[in-house]
């Protein structure tokens, strides 16, 4: 034997889909409470992108010496001139 649900008159109203509802406050994460990714820790250093133009040749021997990554030798060739001319920049790594 089947049995039918009572379902009130006034199911559609603002005040009964309100009083059936289940509100909670979303809680934003903190970086703690995060789930850890799989894999390799990444690089916690920020880094921005800076593109600018460079002559023809400067390009062609930065890809000759990359060994692979020219953000890498970048960041290296700019840390060697810093310090060579005594420029302060904060050092994160």
């Amino acid at each position: 034997m089947k049995t039918r649900k009572k379902t009130s008159a006034n199911r559609d109203s603002l005040d009964a889909v309100i009083a059936q509802g289940k509100a909670t406050t979303e809680v934003p994460k903190s970086a703690e409470q995060t789930k850890r990714r799989r894999g390799r820790p990444k690089n916690k250093v920020k880094k921005i992108q800076c593109p600018f133009y460079l002559p023809e040749n400067i390009v062609h021997a930065i890809t000759e010496n990359c060994r692979g990554n020219k953000s890498v030798f970048a960041e290296e060739v700019f840390k060697y001139y810093f310090n060579q001319k005594g420029i302060e920049y904060q050092n994160n790594g």
